[in-house]
C-alpha cells in the first residue's frame, strides 16, 4: 500500500487524518512542523507516495514547503495535496503553477480526503 506523510501543525488533524487513511489500509507518517528544514529531513528519510499539507502552519508554511519540495531533486515529483481551512485563490493558483497535485478544504472529512488520496494515487 502508498504510504502517506502527513504535516499539520493539528496534532488533533494528524490523527484523524491518518486515522481515516490507515482505515483504508495505507501506511501513514505523521509529521509535526517544527521546522521546513525538519519537514524535509522526514521526507528525504521516510520515502513517501504522497504528501498531505496544510496550508497555514506557522513554523512551515504551506506554500514554502511546496517550493522547497518542488527544488529538491528527491521529491520534485512528489504528489502534493494542500489542504487549508481558508481559500486564498492567489496562493491557490502559485501552488498550482508549482505543481500541486490538488486542494482539500477544511473542514475535511474523512470520506473526501481517502477519495482525493486515491484519485491522486491514480493519476
Amino acid at each position: 500500500m502508498p504510504r502517506i506523510a502527513i504535516v499539520d501543525d493539528s496534532r488533533l488533524v494528524r490523527a484523524f487524518s491518518a486515522g481515516a487513511l490507515r482505515a483504508k489500509g495505507h501506511e501513514v507518517v505523521e509529521v509535526e512542523p517544527t521546522s521546513l528544514f525538519e519537514v524535509l529531513k522526514v521526507l528525504r528519510e521516510t520515502p513517501v507516495d504522497l504528501l498531505v499539507a496544510d496550508f497555514l502552519m506557522p513554523d512551515c508554511p504551506g506554500e514554502s514547503l511546496v517550493r522547497a519540495c518542488r527544488e529538491d531533486a528527491a521529491l520534485r515529483d512528489l504528489p502534493i495535496l494542500v489542504v487549508s481551512a481558508h481559500r486564498d485563490d492567489i496562493s491557490l493558483q502559485r501552488m498550482q503553477q508549482m505543481g500541486i497535485s490538488g486542494f482539500l478544504l477544511k473542514p475535511v472529512d474523512a470520506s473526501s480526503l481517502v477519495a482525493k488520496v486515491a484519485e491522486t494515487l491514480e493519476d
